[in-house]
């Protein structure tokens, strides 16, 4: 699962009922209405709306997920098959700025999407070429053209947001994380994955006696549920098998 533990899980209809994506772009959005993550989640409820994206949120910073960022939200037209998509809480005519409470937040998840899913950090240069963007940056994006979001959040895209999530990535490439399969994450295998894995929990102070091995055995399965408690996880939460947010927390790339 590709979910992001700041945002409220919303599940619609759709996160079991659309095809599967590999996430290469990440597209922003403002919904035309001052909506909370859970008003919006009830309008892609209604009959007849046939559009979802995979998160909302809300005036407040307010995080809200509705589809697994695995799976396809139909935001986007032509690129609903590869695209992350984000509607924000507006006014009715697009013409608000983001709050600085949704600059934050929208940074945030461009900053997990880039270490969970490997987005390139550059805004995209076409409408395939991965990276993130705005809804109204490529007709193609949408089905007749569109101007989600405004002129002032399309500014403030160019000189707040995208640098901001670029000073948040501390300078650090993508193709510097080191990339893991969960597949390969699990008891009793020996793999590079888990040497990546065991050197990631020994930087993060978790306690691994034979060191890094490769092998995935009682003591990494031990370092492994410690570093999830620590983060205030509990149950099968913390049952010392990595997941995305494990990962991502751990430093570590999920591919």
């Amino acid at each position: 699962m590709a979910r992001y533990r700041e945002a409220t899980w919303l599940p619609i209809p759709e996160n079991t009922t659309q095809p599967p994506i590999t996430p290469t772009q990440f597209i922003l959005h403002s919904a035309a209405a001052p909506w909370s993550p859970k008003r919006l989640r009830d309008f892609w409820n209604e009959p007849g709306v046939n559009t979802e994206s995979h998160f909302g949120v809300g005036y407040d910073g307010e995080a809200g997920q509705f589809v697994d960022a695995h799976v396809r939200a139909d935001a986007n037209a032509s690129a609903n098959n590869r695209a992350i998509s984000v509607e924000s809480a507006s006014d009715t005519e697009n013409s608000d700025p983001w709050t600085p409470r949704q600059v934050d937040t929208l940074v945030g998840i461009m900053v997990w999407a880039h270490r969970t899913h490997g987005i390139p950090a550059h805004v995209c240069q076409s409408d395939t070429d991965p990276g993130f963007g705005i809804h109204r940056m490529f007709r193609k994006w949408s089905l007749d053209g569109t101007e989600c979001p405004g002129n002032a959040r399309a500014r403030q895209f160019t000189d707040t947001v995208f640098p901001q999530f670029l000073e948040s990535l501390e300078g650090t490439p993508v193709s510097a994380v080191p990339a893991v399969e969960l597949a390969n994450l699990s008891y009793g295998q020996t793999d590079g994955d888990v040497a990546d894995l065991q050197r990631a929990l020994l930087e993060k102070g978790e306690k691994i006696p034979a060191g890094v091995t490769g092998y995935y055995g009682d003591q990494t399965r031990a370092a492994v549920a410690s570093f999830q408690r620590k983060q205030g996880w509990t149950g099968s939460d913390a049952d010392g098998i990595p997941g995305v947010e494990t990962c991502v927390r751990l430093g570590l790339r999920v591919v």
